[in-house]
């Protein structure tokens, strides 16, 4: 009988103990997102300090990227072979080694770039574990509540983050932030006290299939930014290579059928086209500002608010809207609404600032209202079985789409034929080569709403 008793005490303490974890999870969670938003604005002050072209310091957020997309994966395939517990206190210590690095070495541009890669290697666990967390250990009509509030925190993590990264660069120095991230170590003693001690089983890490995502990425990301050949070439052998290992080894992190599924692989290209250029245009914003009005980045942060405002309002009813019009007609207006946000900064480039903060309202509001039917398109085309498989890999998809948009940005913005307008709109050559790169978006934009409709918009249904 005592032997019962105290059994369900120790449940009871163990339910206890998670409820208390999950708030500290969500946190922690919250303050890696604001970590990352807060290093993404930054990047014009970081070349000015270090004296760099535009390329060149776009490989602290392509890279940070790449390592996030990728580290998502590994860290959800880690969680079948290690404790939830060792993995986050695993993450917290990446992102204080990283940071702690990145402060001492902050005369380096190379060791600054090391550094924000050993930083989202430990970013990278929060999100993944956060959910795989709530998943794991809560009831299933609590679970919903849990997830909805980290899509809230993710929306809320750009407006902190945006804002973090705009003062502390104005008012301090960029490398503050270095320091900052160390407040990640104040959740160790409750992730320590609170989670589980789990019993956790062997399981086979890919660590060649997602060594071999990572190389065609690096290529592709590399041949963009030189447009060397050595780079594409090495782009199709990763490729090939890749197709033929997860054709022949039936232990891949993903299965040679997803990529016969003709469905899936288009919907795929499309939300690559597209999300390349999300972060294409919040990268240029910050840098056009600058340039254009001689605005400081503390001022910039301020005017990007409305737009994370209206991406959070329009997130939350993206589904019931979506449910109410069908994926394939919000698809086809987000991506309408996109093209109508980059036209108005090309067209009104030396018009008003007015101009871009509706500009950044429309374009990140739009990206909120589509990310949700793209998701569930994706997964509406395989079995549901393969589902964890398939959002990991959609998501790690997004995560390279965006570190290769800042990249062909950064290329177009040192390239000296962009400072002469293609429609003759200006004869400023900053002002030239802003808006012909918006143009550019607009095209690469028009090119994504004509895979979708060729590929699947007319195909589908609803």
């Amino acid at each position: 009988m005592s032997t019962t008793t105290a059994d369900v005490s120790m449940k009871k303490t163990q339910e206890f103990n998670i409820k208390k974890a999950v708030p500290i999870t969500l946190l922690l969670f919250l303050l890696c997102l604001i970590i990352d938003n807060s290093f993404k604005i930054i990047s014009v002050d970081m070349a000015k300090d270090f004296n760099i072209s535009a390329t060149t310091v776009s490989w602290q957020a392509t890279l940070a990227g790449l390592v996030i997309g990728i580290g998502a994966v590994v860290y959800a395939a880690l969680a079948d072979s290690i404790s939830i517990r060792k993995l986050f206190i695993a993450g917290i210590t990446l992102i204080c080694v990283g940071s702690v690095m990145g402060y001492m070495f902050q005369h380096s541009y190379l060791l600054v770039v090391i550094s924000r890669m050993i930083q989202t290697a430990g970013l990278a666990s929060a999100e993944t574990l956060y959910v795989i967390f709530v998943t794991k250990h809560l009831p299933a009509n609590e679970q919903k509540k849990f997830l909805g509030l980290s899509t809230s925190s993710f929306a809320l993590s750009q407006l902190i983050g945006t804002l973090t990264g705009g003062y502390v660069s104005t008012y301090f120095h960029w490398t503050s932030l270095f320091l900052l991230s160390l407040v990640t170590l104040l959740t160790l003693p409750f992730i320590l006290k609170y989670l589980p001690k789990e019993e956790t089983k062997k399981r086979h890490i890919d660590v060649l299939g997602l060594f071999l995502v990572g190389t065609i990425s690096a290529a592709l990301l590399l041949y963009i930014t030189d447009f060397n050949w050595l780079y594409l070439i090495l782009f199709v052998v990763a490729v090939t290579l890749f197709l033929v290992y997860i054709s022949k080894n039936s232990k891949a992190f993903i299965g040679i059928s997803f990529f016969k599924n003709k469905q899936f692989i288009s919907l795929l290209g499309v939300a690559f086209v597209i999300y390349s250029v999300q972060l294409a245009y919040i990268f240029l914003f910050p840098f056009l500002l600058e340039k254009m009005y001689g605005l400081k980045l503390d001022t910039i942060s301020l005017l990007m608010i409305p737009g994370f405002v209206a991406a959070t309002v329009v997130g939350a009813l993206s589904g019931k809207i979506a449910k109410f019009l069908g994926s394939k007609q919000c698809i086809t207006i987000a991506m309408s609404c996109i093209v109508v946000s980059l036209l108005l900064g090309a067209f009104f480039i030396q018009s008003s600032v007015v101009v871009f903060v509706i500009s950044m309202v429309l374009f990140s509001s739009s990206f909120a209202f589509m990310y949700a039917p793209i998701l569930d398109s994706c997964i509406r085309t395989i079995e549901k079985e393969k589902t964890g498989t398939a959002v990991g890999f959609f998501n790690l998809t997004l995560s390279v789409a965006m570190s290769i948009g800042i990249a062909y940005t950064a290329a177009m913005m040192d390239h000296s034929a962009m400072r002469t307008s293609i429609l003759g709109i200006s004869s400023n050559s900053d002002a030239s080569m802003f808006s012909n790169i918006l143009f550019i978006l607009v095209l690469i934009t028009l090119l994504s709403l004509s895979l979708y409709w060729v590929f699947v918009g007319r195909k589908a249904t609803k």
